[in-house]
């Protein structure tokens, strides 16, 4: 019985020390390529600000004077919202799938394919290396927001953790989309379609009760969905059951797709 006790807990320590070891390496993996990523970003930084923060203002500015029924502070909360989650969703799909394309193309990816990293600490650390750059400019275009239409915001630090958290859950499709195709032009055109396909499938910019059944099945099945509620929830200071829920929601979204990938997509090859 000691015997089986012994060997039981020498099993579980065992366990441990590699989860550990496990979680340092990928922590080492991502300071590495974020640095790496962060200095050539940096590059470009006031060319990230401005288009960062031109397209959502913009958005704000525009959907509210586009029909009679979005005077109303419900509405104006949810074109806000939608256009800081547009923000996000096109950096973790339509910018990343086009900087990996880029990569891929130049030979960087097979550079990075080499190395003994994962490619979860290779994805957070390019969408993380550009968040670092446009998440400013996207938090200013939810406070021009407020102020530009009278509405009481609750500047609450949780959305600074909704928004990355967003791009996240997103960024394994435009990894796979970067991936798997070739050229840039064909890139950017799918990504870009498929950017407008969740965000009028999820209830963005659209009420839930304004879509069809078919959409409403399907919101439950998409993260812009649960993005935009928690987007919502913050900011209007209500942090309670339904706001942890859609953030475990994209937390699981994130965790499942960097696992699908991880283990499916032999980037290798590419």
């Amino acid at each position: 019985m000691r015997i089986v006790q012994s060997n039981a807990t020498g099993s579980r320590a065992a366990a441990a020390t590699r989860c550990v070891r496990g979680w340092r390496k990928f922590l080492v993996d991502l300071r590495y390529i974020w640095l790496e990523q962060i200095l050539e970003v940096r590059n470009s930084w006031y060319l990230l600000l401005v288009f960062s923060l031109v397209m959502p203002v913009s958005m704000v500015f525009g959907f509210a004077r586009i029909g009679s029924g979005l005077s109303d502070s419900a509405g104006l909360l949810r074109i806000i919202t939608g256009a800081a989650v547009f923000a996000v969703a096109n950096e973790g799909i339509v910018v990343l799938a086009h900087r990996v394309g880029v990569m891929k193309r130049d030979g960087m990816l097979m550079y990075y394919a080499a190395l003994p990293i994962s490619k979860g600490a290779f994805i957070i650390a390019i969408l993380c290396s550009r968040l670092a750059m446009t998440l400013p400019s996207m938090l200013v275009s939810i406070i021009v927001g407020g102020l530009l239409y009278d509405i009481p915001l609750v500047y609450s630090p949780w959305v600074l953790l909704v928004l990355p958290l967003t791009g996240l859950s997103l960024a394994a499709i435009g990894m796979a989309i970067g991936t798997l195709l070739s050229n840039l032009e064909l890139i950017v055109l799918v990504t870009n379609i498929l950017l407008l396909v969740l965000l009028m499938g999820a209830p963005v910019f659209i009420p839930l009760a304004a879509l069809p059944l078919p959409l409403r099945m399907l919101s439950y099945l998409l993260p812009p969905s649960y993005a935009a509620d928690a987007l919502r929830l913050a900011l209007d200071g209500t942090i309670t059951g339904p706001f942890f829920v859609d953030i475990t929601m994209l937390v699981i979204f994130t965790i499942a797709s960097l696992s699908v990938l991880g283990r499916r997509l032999r980037w290798r090859t590419g």
